[in-house]
């Protein structure tokens, strides 16, 4: 039943009576209209078990389990690697999983320390019935503490009071602040209206976008925390007069009916229209797995995603990409190469990012795994291309291509000496010594004054001398092949020559002998 929104009471008193009447003739409405509506939803339920689940369509891969959520998804936090995908574009309400955002920009644009005052508007917009901790208008708590009762309790009140905060005493502001950051997080099916998720038709979301925005809340560890709390206390202070305690109503976090050993951090949300919405983060074995469970009835949005987070541990694993650099065909080790010596091992001048991952089936091999090169115009660091790892058509990583020598130059020429300049730029994986190991005789040699008098230290781009050799070694290799196959064509067609000169000479010969017989 929807809450009932009272306005300014009447002067006169309502006759008891009649205000018995009501309330009584309202919960026998109620307690008919219940059942009806929950065999609605049962069977909206039962029929979106039967949907497809995209990722179950991938050759070769884990197939995921069935759910009764309109939209889920399973994702590998670092990688952005998609295990699990039902209808995961399809726009959805997010209900109260909205304040995974809020808190993300207050977190970002306020100190924890600063005083959230609650607006008799903040207050005041929220519909009776609504979650909220009963916070008035003019009373003062700290951020940290507006945070614990936003993302603990769900108060809707704090979101709103935390959104005037932090966007100048403008909610609205706020709003615009929330969408520019998904905008540039990523987000492209996303539009919010206002900060905790109350129902409005354009206010929505997808599970993709969702599970992007989680990625970035979970990544700082005291909003993971706070996500996982069971309960949230505060005491009476001279700007907050009540002292109380209340628990959240999240089932997965310790010692609820769902607790789930792994959890990182979880937000719930429920609306009439959006139904209930769960997005949660846990971490097991170096693989950290978001999911979203959008559009779902209770209490099944707590086991979907278990069974998710379950399904994602069981049958996947993480494969560091530079551990099989000699599989990956991205690049060879080419012509250029990037060293100290031109006759040592020097390395290739273009690496891939040695801490990027893929996310694959435990039964898959690294070379089961497809790739698309394209330019990375935007990047820094040495960053010169982006890789995007695909198995069967389906993302599993993404993966930087750097340079090797950011500032080397080609065919570097050796110097005289060493100046103080020129070891400003000496690559630090090379010419740094640790102050620990540097004691004794150790430290003084490391003294600018005994550096030897070339510029060894110094990272250049160099012609790889071996493949300059083996390639010059082909080239004349096959110049001598076509100087001798030449020569012996022309050794050919000047015998055929002389054949036919020699054969034409017995013929005038024997023509001469002919002729004296006759005379």
């Amino acid at each position: 039943m929807l809450p009932i929104s009272f306005g300014k009471r009447n002067k006169k008193k309502i006759p008891a009576r009649v205000l018995a009447a009501f309330v009584s003739f309202g919960m026998v409405f109620s307690l008919l209209s219940i059942p009806v509506l929950a065999d609605e939803l049962t069977d909206a339920r039962n029929a979106r078990m039967s949907e497809v689940v995209q990722t179950n369509t991938v050759e070769d891969w884990p197939q995921g389990p069935a759910l009764g959520a309109e939209g889920a998804i399973l994702m590998e936090a670092k990688t952005g690697a998609i295990l699990y995908a039902k209808n995961i574009d399809e726009r959805l309400y997010p209900a109260s999983t909205t304040k995974i955002m809020t808190g993300l920009l207050a977190y970002e644009n306020a100190k924890l320390d600063e005083d959230v005052e609650f607006s008799y508007e903040a207050v005041h917009d929220v519909a009776r019935g609504d979650s909220n901790i009963g916070m008035d208008a003019g009373e003062i708590i700290p951020m940290n503490k507006a945070l614990e009762g936003m993302m603990i309790l769900s108060a809707n009140e704090v979101a709103n009071g935390i959104a005037e905060h932090v966007g100048g005493g403008s909610r609205a502001a706020f709003v615009d602040m929330m969408n520019e950051k998904a905008a540039e997080i990523g987000c492209t099916n996303t539009h919010f209206t206002n900060p905790n998720g109350l129902h409005d038709e354009q206010h929505y979301t997808t599970c993709r976008d969702l599970a992007t925005i989680a990625r970035y809340y979970f990544g700082y560890e005291y909003l993971a925390a706070l996500s996982r709390e069971p309960s949230c206390e505060f005491e009476a202070t001279p700007t907050q007069k009540d002292s109380f305690k209340l628990n959240t109503k999240n089932m997965l976090v310790k010692g609820r009916k769902y607790e789930y050993e792994y959890l990182v951090g979880s937000k719930t949300g429920f609306t009439s229209e959006a139904r209930q919405t769960l997005v949660s983060a846990a971490k097991k074995d170096g693989m950290e797995l978001i999911c979203v469970i959008m559009k779902e009835e209770t209490p099944y949005q707590f086991e979907d995603t278990v069974a998710l987070f379950n399904y994602g541990f069981e049958n996947f694993k993480r494969v560091n990409i530079a551990d099989h650099q000699d599989e990956n065909n991205v690049f060879s080790g080419g012509f250029f190469s990037v060293g100290q010596d031109v006759f040592g091992s020097n390395k290739s001048i273009l690496d891939i990012d040695p801490n990027a991952f893929v996310v694959l089936p435990k039964n898959a091999e690294f070379t089961d795994v497809e790739y698309h090169l394209s330019y990375n115009e935007a990047a820094g660091d040495g960053q010169v291309a982006r890789v995007d790892y695909f198995f069967h058509g389906n993302p599993v990583g993404v993966a930087n291509l750097r340079m090797n020598a950011e500032n080397a130059s080609l065919f570097e020429q050796f110097a005289g000496e060493v100046t103080s300049e020129e070891l400003s730029q000496t690559d630090t994986s090379e010419a740094e010594v640790s102050s620990e190991a540097m004691t004794g005789e150790a430290a003084s040699e490391g003294t600018s004054e005994n550096l030897p008098t070339t510029n060894r230290n110094k990272n250049g781009i160099f012609v790889n001398v071996k493949i300059v050799l083996i390639v010059l070694g082909s080239v004349v290799g096959l110049s001598v092949i076509f100087i001798i196959v030449r020569s012996v064509i022309k050794e050919f067609q000047f015998s055929k020559k002389r054949r036919e000169v020699m054969g034409r000479h017995r013929k005038h010969r024997s023509r001469g002998r002919d002729d004296d017989y006759i005379e």
